[in-house]
């Protein structure tokens, strides 16, 4: 730092000597400074001056280099010098404006003072002395914004884009621009494009030839500069926006009438003409109706009509690019004197039973207006109405039926005649609980514990609105209606399940509506199945002689009967005597009979033990059976004797000799034997013999292969003894017949199944092993093929068309063949058409496969296709997985194996069948082609974020991503509403990833899809995903309505909530009452927390509450604010006389 020295002067008379010292005084803090002084005395001055060494100017505190303020901002700036003599100290501003008055510069330090700085400067600061002048110079830098954007202009000017440029020539770039446009000569606030880092830019969403004023505006981090000069340029022409408005057309003579219209609100262009449209038949399709051109005029005149008929006309704008829209119809009737249409015919209020009309008169009256016919038919009764009403433009129309769709529509007379009518308007009653009970209410049985109930809808015209549900009610009978159970259902039909048992129950239902429930069916009574019964009661069995038993039983309990016992069935199986084991099959004996509590059982073998058990009958079978008893039939008879079998001759018939030994034991004299036998599980031939002197027996023509079954027994004076048993199986032969009922099918066109059965049993000779089927083209014996098979089934492929077809099938057993079936003609079609072209197939995912083709030409009408495909490709369809479509060229098979192999063919469907079978192709279900690991992330309620991987082989140009949905939601009507959302297409570049997806519906399914595109464009199918956007807010309600007070409550009718963004949860009805400290409030400023907590409140009467609450869509049509009732834990408080209240509706979503 520098130093500005001063010496204190002494007046003279004052003692001055030499080595005395002097006071020297700093202006400012400096280093040490040494300084040579010389004193002179001056005597005839009185003064003393002190005399320095000279030194040339200095800056010791000069000002900063470079300062940077903001735009407006002040700033002070110091230089200070020193020198000796002390030098003056000036500004200066640029090169030549000095800011220090010249006349009195200060010595040694000047301070400048800048305020309210609008531009960069330099400031200079000059020190000068006798000894030389000295200058520094401060930048001072002011932060301003930026400047306007140069030489803005227009191109690629398109009828909805223009591309603006521009150029930037301030010192600094910007850090971006922004685009700021509006429609010229529109009173309206720009639209704006932020955030531009280019000097270009398209400007898109244009309305079509409209003149537009465009401004570029830079922005940096002080904010934005001053607008450029304005582009101004205007759209291109596209087709008319929207159609002709205000269509009159009146008749000026019997076939000639006048038609005038004004320009389209939106004509995106010059239009250059007008197309009249006009038939008498108005179902025409637009292409046949006739025609009139008309240049850039409003009115016309079409000549050479049919007197006295309808006219429809509709006009269409051209401009030079194409035609815009068609109006809506106008008619016309060609009569003189009769009025033209009335306008505006629109419905003012819809009641349940009644609808407000109004219009306006006709725009050409005629010879004056004496009447107006009023015409309406409903959508149920398809009934046809008309009614004369006065000179008036409102009516009200009543006699109707609730929630019906009605058409109505309305012409004006004269004395001349009825004029040409409106065009239909559609109107629907609103709502009222059903006038009617359900029909055909039904009630049956299907299971022992459950009842299937059906009934069909109240009738149509007493419905009285969208039936919203039914009520289902159920009860024992004999027990009291309010303990009936209830199910609120939505279906037609409904399985009440965990019921008792053969139990009386009495079913009614009720339908209801929004508003509220129907009344009752009539009761139906049904009972529940039976079911198997438990076992029977104290079984008892005693033997009456050596083959007969007496078993006696009672009843299963009350409560496990089930049912009506129809009857027992009683059980006996012989035991073993050695053990517990059994002994031959068992035996069952019936007893068809519910009092019938005993059974004499005979036929059986003496002295041999058996098993007895009791079962119970009811229409479900037999149920549990008793525990076993044991008894034993006493002896006395013949024991078993030794039985052989002999076989006498195989062929050419089977014969067999039967021979038995006496007895080891006959209690007596034995009197002779008996012989029983046959084809086992059939009635045996039974052969007694007397004496004991034939021991053997031949028994010839046998049939081959199968089972007999030999039974001998002795015979004494007690009765027949114990039987031998002896089983042999006949040994085979050639069967003796051809299979039987041979028949065929066309599997496609050019595809037979042949089926048949086996011989008749007499027939066969034996177990059959093999088929032959012999299969050729009539007329060509080269073409015969053969085919042996196991089953009873055998195809034949590539059959030629109006061809006749001969097989013919004979059967095999281990002995050789049987006779051919007779011959069995096949006609093929005359006309069986190509198969479908280029079948391709590719996995799109590890279980799924997408298939394609080219759709097949046919003079016949297809009616879809059948997808055939199998892991195993055998010739026999009926043994292949299909999937049937509609008209289409793609399907996809699901639920495949991973990783298999599959072959695929496809055939079209006719009404007549299915036409030719495609060539076979083969996929293996291995996704490699399509995108993989398709995700949605970041779903809300408008957007959702794709993700995919790369397919494994396929290098694409381009990825395209589709999505559309189709959408059901109850609106605030309570009607179902079905909503389409077409599909977009978006293609995005191959090294895309992922891809945000905005401007969706809330709470919607879309189906969206992402190909792969090869480099040839070719078609390859998409990996599909399923995605639901989250639900959202109710869109807002019609405010409550208020219709009466009674008894100190307040009618209201209260609103539905639409379920479009997602299902309702729940409403609450929120009452405000008048006080000053809410009443300026909005409903969405209370918030449901502090309602709940007012409902508690009882100190403050002006607080705001809940009255009632109401679950899903059970909100009530009428409601009596203030009645005291509670409502889902709510209560609806009672009212206070003299005091104001508010109302409003709160809907919440059922989010998850």
């Amino acid at each position: 730092m520098g130093v500005v020295i001063s010496l204190q002067r002494f007046i003279i008379g004052q003692k001055v000597g030499c080595g005395e010292n002097f006071a020297i005084y700093s202006h400012e803090i400096a280093p040490t400074l040494t300084i040579s002084l010389q004193i002179v005395v001056i005597e005839d001055d009185r003064y003393v001056d002190w005399l320095l060494r000279r030194v040339a100017p200095q800056f010791s505190i000069p000002p900063p280099p470079r300062t940077e303020v903001m735009l407006g901002g002040n700033l002070t700036l110091k230089c200070v010098a020193f020198g000796s003599p002390m030098p003056t100290v000036k500004w200066r501003k640029g090169l030549t404006k000095w800011l220090t008055p010249e006349d009195n510069p200060p010595l040694g330090l000047n301070t400048l003072q800048l305020e309210d700085i609008r531009e960069s400067a330099n400031y200079t600061c000059e020190a000068a002395s006798v000894l030389g002048v000295i200058e520094t110079t401060a930048e001072v830098k002011v932060q301003s914004l930026p400047g306007p954007p140069a030489d803005v202009r227009a191109s690629e000017i398109t009828a909805t884009t223009v591309r603006l440029a521009w150029t930037y020539t301030g010192p600094e770039e910007p850090q971006y621009y922004v685009i700021q446009y509006k429609p010229k000569y529109a009173n309206q606030a720009f639209s704006e494009i932020s955030g531009v880092v280019t000097q270009f830019y398209a400007v898109t969403n244009l309305s079509p030839y409209t003149e537009y004023e465009m401004y570029v505006i830079a922005v940096n981090n002080i904010g934005r500069g001053p607008p450029s000069t304005p582009a101004v340029i205007t759209t291109g022409e596209t087709e008319p926006g929207s159609a002709p408005r205000n269509v009159q057309v009146r008749p000026l003579s019997s076939s000639t009438m006048v038609i005038q219209w004004d320009e389209p609100e939106t004509p995106n262009g010059q239009v250059t003409g007008y197309k009249i449209y006009y038939t008498s038949d108005s179902s025409q399709s637009l292409q046949s109706w006739h025609s009139q051109m008309v240049d850039n005029n409003h009115l016309t005149t079409i000549s050479e009509l049919t007197p006295h008929t309808v006219y429809t006309i509709r006009v269409q704008a051209f401009t030079s690019v194409g035609p815009g829209p068609i109006s809506a119809p106008v008619q016309v009737k060609t009569q003189q004197g009769v009025p033209s249409q009335p306008s505006n015919l629109v419905a003012v209020e819809a009641g349940e039973t009644s609808v407000t009309l109004s219009w306006k008169r006709p725009a050409h009256a005629g010879d004056n207006i004496v009447s107006y016919e009023l015409y309406w038919n409903d959508t149920y009764a398809k009934q046809h109405h008309r009614k004369r009403i006065p000179i008036t433009e409102t009516y009200t129309l009543t006699g109707l039926y609730p929630n019906t769709l009605y058409y109505i529509w309305l012409a004006a007379r004269s004395q001349r005649g009825e004029g040409a009518t409106t065009p239909a308007i559609g109107v629907r009653t609103k709502q009222y609980v059903p006038g009617a009970p359900p029909m055909n209410v039904t009630a049956t049985a299907v299971s022992p514990t459950a009842v299937r109930v059906s009934w069909q809808p109240p009738p149509a015209e007493r419905a009285n609105g969208r039936i919203a549900y039914y009520k289902l009610l159920c009860v024992e009978s004999g027990r009291g209606d309010s303990e009936a159970t209830v199910v609120r259902l939505n279906q037609t039909s409904f399985v009440l399940d965990e019921l008792r048992r053969w139990t009386e129950y009495r079913i009614w239902v009720m339908a209801g509506t929004s508003v509220g429930d129907g009344p009752p069916s009539y009761p139906v009574t049904i009972r529940t199945h039976e079911d198997v019964p438990g076992e029977p009661q104290e079984v008892k069995v005693t033997a009456i002689n050596s083959t007969s038993i007496h078993v006696t039983w009672k009843p299963p309990q009350e409560k496990e009967k089930n049912g009506i016992i129809r009857g027992y069935h009683v059980h006996v199986q012989e035991l073993r005597e050695e053990g517990k084991g059994l002994l031959n099959d068992p035996m069952r004996f019936n007893v068809m009979d519910d009092t019938t509590l005993e059974l004499n059982i005979s036929g059986l073998q003496p002295d041999t033990r058996y098993s007895v058990q009791v079962a119970a009958l009811t229409r479900k079978g037999d149920g549990d059976r008793s525990p076993p008893v044991t008894v034993k039939t006493p002896g006395g008879v013949p024991n078993r004797p030794t039985v052989n079998l002999k076989i006498l001759e195989r062929d050419p018939i089977v014969s067999i000799e039967i021979e038995w030994a006496k007895p080891t034991q006959t209690y007596g004299d034995l009197l002779g034997y008996r012989l029983r036998y046959g084809i086992k599980d059939q009635l045996l031939e039974e052969i007694n013999f007397p004496g004991t002197k034939v021991n053997s027996h031949r028994i010839n023509d046998l049939e081959r292969g199968v089972q007999y079954e030999f039974r001998v027994a002795g015979r004494n004076q007690i009765g027949i003894g114990q039987e031998t048993i002896k089983y042999w199986l006949t040994p085979e032969g050639a069967p003796k017949g051809p299979p039987a009922n041979v028949t065929y099918h066309f599997q496609t066109p050019d595809v037979i199944s042949i089926t048949w059965d086996p011989p008749t049993r007499a027939d066969r000779s034996g177990q059959i092993k093999k088929y032959d089927v012999q299969f050729y083209k009539r007329g060509d014996q080269s073409s015969l093929v053969e085919k042996t098979t196991e089953l009873m089934k055998a195809v034949f492929t590539g059959l030629e068309e109006d061809a006749h077809y001969v097989f013919k099938v004979r059967a095999y057993t281990d002995q050789g063949a049987g006779p051919y079936s007779k011959d069995v003609t096949a006609h093929t079609e005359r006309d069986i058409g190509r198969a479908p072209m280029s079948v391709k197939a590719v996995a799109t995912s590890e279980s799924s496969v997408e298939v394609w083709w080219e759709p097949v030409p046919s003079r016949k009408k297809i009616i879809g296709y059948v997808i055939f495909y199998t892991m195993t490709p055998v010739e026999d369809l009926d043994d292949w997985q299909h999937k049937t479509v509609h008209v289409t060229h793609s399907a996809e098979l699901g639920n495949l194996e991973k990783f298999a192999e599959y072959a695929i063919a496809v055939a079209a469907k006719t009404a007549e069948g299915l036409g030719r079978l495609s060539e076979k192709v083969t996929v293996k279900v291995r996704p490699e082609e399509v995108p993989l690991h398709l995700r949605a992330q970041d779903v809300s309620t408008h957007s959702m974020t794709l993700s995919w991987s790369p397919p494994l082989r396929l290098n694409p140009v381009s990825y395209k991503i589709s999505y559309n949905a189709i959408k059901e939601f109850v609106d605030s009507l309570g009607m179902t509403q079905t909503q389409e959302i077409p599909k977009r297409e978006i293609v995005v570049k191959h090294d895309r990833t992922s891809y945000s997806i905005n401007d969706l519906s809330p709470f919607t399914t879309y189906n969206v899809n992402i190909s792969a595109i090869p480099n040839d464009n070719s078609y390859r199918p998409p990996t599909t995903i399923t995605v639901t956007t989250q639900m959202a807010a109710p869109k807002p309600m019609v405010k409550p309505d208020f219709y009466g007070v009674v008894e100190n409550e307040i009618l209201v009718i209260l609103p539905q909530a639409s379920e479009e963004y997602g299902p309702i949860s729940h409403y609450y009805l929120v009452v405000v009452p008048d006080d000053k400290s809410h009443n300026h409030k909005n409903p969405d400023q209370f918030l449901t927390d502090d309602l709940i907590k007012n409902n508690a409140r009882t100190d403050d009467e002006n607080a705001p509450y809940i009255a009632a609450k109401f679950l899903q869509r059970n909100i009530l049509y009428t409601f009596h604010l203030g009645n005291d009732d509670m409502y889902e834990g709510f209560l609806n408080r009672k009212l206070n006389l003299n005091k104001k209240y508010r109302v409003f509706v709160r809907a919440v979503v059922d989010t998850p």
